[in-house]
């Protein structure tokens, strides 16, 4: 199946021993209405059949209402990544090519749940105690999106006040438009200030509490 997706199932298997907790993977979809919903469904779970760190559940959105409530989400498709415990990181779009490496890389770094942010910036997180949703706008083609994307899913696991949800642009034109995403990438602060470009962790971190 992971054939399908370009990937060597020895080298995924490889790579996935890394994992060191238990990983949920909370998939909604909305059935014959999105564009990239069936493949999505068959990459995840494709890579949750490959070891039983990784458990895959599907929802269909809008019918199963109370649980779009319980993990916010609002578009489709879209990937809740569960860890020991709910981070608060959410995945909208599709990974494809090399972008599936990195998509694993960010499962491992889930299952580790460990803070690598530069100790300076992770401080500045904790003591802040301010709720931050961050809307992080990427595109598959441009080099700085991915490791803003990864740079997102560490401030989440380093702080219960960060939320992340990483989205492709290009797959929701519509959701970028009401955020006037004119590149990437571009984060969103508590869906009312925003800025482009990627920093290091502790420019990042200034930025997001300058705004927030």
């Amino acid at each position: 199946m992971l054939k399908a997706f370009g990937l060597d199932l020895e080298a995924v298997e490889s790579k996935l021993c890394a994992l060191k907790n238990d990983v949920k993977l909370i998939f909604f979809a909305r059935e014959g209405e999105c564009a990239h919903c069936k493949e999505a469904r068959r990459l995840y779970e494709s890579i949750a059949s490959i070891t039983h760190k990784i458990a895959f559940d599907f929802y269909n959105f809008a019918i199963d209402a109370e649980k779009d409530r319980e993990y916010h989400i609002f578009a489709v498709p879209a990937l809740a990544i569960i860890g020991e415990k709910d981070y608060g990181i959410r995945y909208y779009g599709y990974p494809q090519g090399p972008e599936i490496n990195n998509f694993l890389d960010n499962i491992i770094y889930v299952s580790k749940g460990e803070i690598t942010l530069k100790s300076d910036a992770a401080m500045r997180l904790v003591r802040s105690k301010k709720p931050i949703q961050l809307k992080i706008f990427i595109f598959r083609n441009c080099s700085f999106s991915l490791p803003l994307a990864k740079l997102g899913i560490k401030l989440a696991v380093a702080s219960d006040d960060i939320k992340v949800d990483i989205i492709h642009a290009d797959e929701f034109m519509e959701l970028a438009e009401k955020f006037n995403v004119r590149g990437t990438p571009m984060t969103v602060i508590n869906d009312k200030k925003s800025f482009y470009g990627a920093l290091d962790d502790g420019e990042y971190v200034n930025r997001i509490l300058e705004l927030s």
